[in-house]
Order: structure tokens, then sequence, then C-alpha cells
């Protein structure tokens, strides 16, 4: 019978599907329906530096004598909020019983280790670091970017003693050598990709709005190519896909790509936690169909260096692909 087990950033987890960082893990009760329908691990919504300063903003607009209290001000919230955070990490390990990995987001970087060493004490079994923010500087030089994420790693892992994974968004010139930094800094696995806030353009309200949030079914291809490339020369480093998983065979193709682990997200608001259920089930038929015991039988069967043709994974330019879509055949299927 298939064992679909796996070993993620050192942790050992009942299933390769995760839940992934977002409003729907900042409810206690939706993490146990979570963990009952056979979560691997929960990743909780991210502490966002952006927002705690926000709310001291806006208090700090409230009151008439706040220069005197500025300071008192920030650190009570600051400490509010991250023991608020430490609370919710413990209630989510002693109710759900399977590993909860902690979420950051900071831009100072005082901050990103005070929160790292603050999540690692309250017993987190690892942290991701969602660390992207827009580079909407010309003038800023994309190596100083590239090392200035590196530097936040490497304070972070020599920081706390838990297993750190970087969250990334695919704008890097060459992301295969700033993954390998980050193994090289001390991380011990990433996450591709992010999704990010995107904006719209309405054109009742002839304003700026947000787009939907949700991703479609055709985004998990862009981390398979990914996946499938890193795989083929990282060691020792885990890649969690993430984006655009809507059911059971898209994640399959994903680990066959060289993927540890599966985030799922937008599939749990509009499924719920449920569909974890019908991912396990079918992900251990088709291990029984095709003779594998264990997810490393097929792990990477298919990746970069493992198929006949490299070339599939390094095209970007459409040849015939359209033509075949186009007459109804799909090479997919």
């Amino acid at each position: 019978m298939a064992d679909i087990s796996v070993n993620y950033l050192g942790l050992d987890l009942k299933s390769p599907f995760i839940a992934a960082s977002s409003g729907y893990t900042a409810d206690l009760e939706k993490i146990v329906a979570l963990s009952r329908s056979g979560a691997g691990a929960i990743v909780l919504k991210s502490l966002f530096e952006e927002q705690i300063n926000n709310e001291i903003g806006f208090l700090e607009s409230c009151s008439d004598d706040y220069t005197e209290n500025a300071d008192f001000l920030k650190r009570y919230v600051t400490d509010y909020s991250i023991d608020k955070y430490t609370q919710f990490i413990k209630d989510a390990k002693r109710e759900s019983g399977i590993p909860v990995i902690a979420s950051i987001n900071c831009y100072s970087h005082s901050s990103w280790t005070d929160f790292a060493a603050e999540i690692g004490k309250a017993g987190a079994d690892a942290l991701e670091l969602n660390i992207y923010s827009l580079p909407v500087n010309p003038g800023k030089n994309p190596q100083e970017i590239e090392e200035e994420y590196l530097k936040i790693v490497k304070k972070i892992t020599e920081t706390v003693k838990i297993p750190v994974a970087v969250k990334l968004g695919d704008y890097f010139t060459n992301l295969g050598n700033f993954v390998s930094s980050l193994q090289a800094y001390g991380a011990s696995g990433a996450v591709l990709f992010n999704r990010f806030f995107t904006p719209d353009i309405s054109l009742k309200k002839m304003e700026i709005v947000p787009a939907n949030p949700f991703s479609n079914k055709n985004e998990y291809l862009h981390e398979l190519r990914w996946i499938a490339i890193l795989s083929s020369y990282l060691r020792k480093f885990h890649l969690s896909a993430s984006s655009g998983v809507y059911d059971a065979s898209s994640a399959i193709k994903l680990i066959l790509a060289g993927a540890t682990a599966v985030q799922l997200c937008s599939v749990l608001y509009k499924q719920g936690p449920f569909v974890l259920q019908d991912f396990n089930r079918e992900l251990k038929v088709f291990m029984d169909s095709k003779g594998f015991r264990t997810l490393a039988d097929f792990r990477g069967l298919l990746n970069y260096a493992n198929i006949a043709n490299p070339a599939s994974f390094e095209r970007v330019q459409f040849l015939r692909t359209a033509e075949q879509y186009s007459r109804g055949q799909n090479p997919a299927m």
C-alpha cells in the first residue's frame, strides 16, 4: 500500500500537502479541520511588520500627546502583536497535532531577527520567510536587492534553531543562482512561488481596486518548470510548490518534477478543508497504479536531469503548441 508520508525541512509529515499561509490558517477551527482532513502541516498566516506599524500609526493619530508616548506605544503594540502570534502558534500545535510552520514578513533588519527569535521560543516547528518586496526604485542595483535578502536569511538562520524556508517570487534574473545562494546562507528550503497582491483598474469607478486574490488552474505550470530545473542540481534542499494547485493531478506532476511538498490555498477557500481527503486518496491511487511505494520512488523522476530532452524545460518560445491546442489536442492528457 502506498505510503504518502514525507520529510519536509526535517519535519515528518503524514502527507505532502500543506495548508499555505493565508487568512484561512489564521483561524484555529479551520486549522483543526485541516489536520483532521489529512493536511501534512500548516503554515500560519504571516506576522506582518507593516500591519503592526499601521496599527501604531493609527493609535498615534488618535492621541494628542503621541510624541511623548511614541516609544512606549510602539513597544506595547509590537510586543502585544508578537505575544498574540506566539500564543497562536502554541494553540495551533496543541489543537492540530501536526507540524506548525510560522511565517513572517518584515522590512527592517532588526525586526526580522527579533520576530524570528520569539517564534523559535514559542515552539514553531519551522519558519517560512515571506521576504519579497517590489523593487520600484530603478536606481537600485538588482544585486543589492539579492544581497539584502541573503543577509536577512543568514541572520535568521544564525538566530533560530528551527529550519527556515524562503517563500519566493519569480522576479529574479537568475533564479537558480539565487536559490543556490539561499542554501549556502543556511536556508533548508524554498517555496515557489509566492502569490502577491495585484492591483486592477475599475473602469466604472475610475480608480485602482484589488484584483481577484485567487490563483487559476494553470499557474502551477510556472513553478513546475522551475522545480524541475532546481531539483536537478540542488541536494538536501527542499522545494515546496505553491500556487494554482486545484487537484491531485497537478500536485502529482509537481512531485514528479521534484517537489518535496505541495502547498494549497485557493482550493481550500473554494472547496473547504475536506478536499485534502481527495488529494491524499488520489495520490495513493496513482502510486498504487504505477507501483510506487513511497514518494521518493517517483519524486524528480521527470525533472530536468532525468528526461531525454531537457530542452522541454528550457524552451520559452511557442512553436507548434498553440496549433495543437487550437485543434483540441492536449499533450498533457
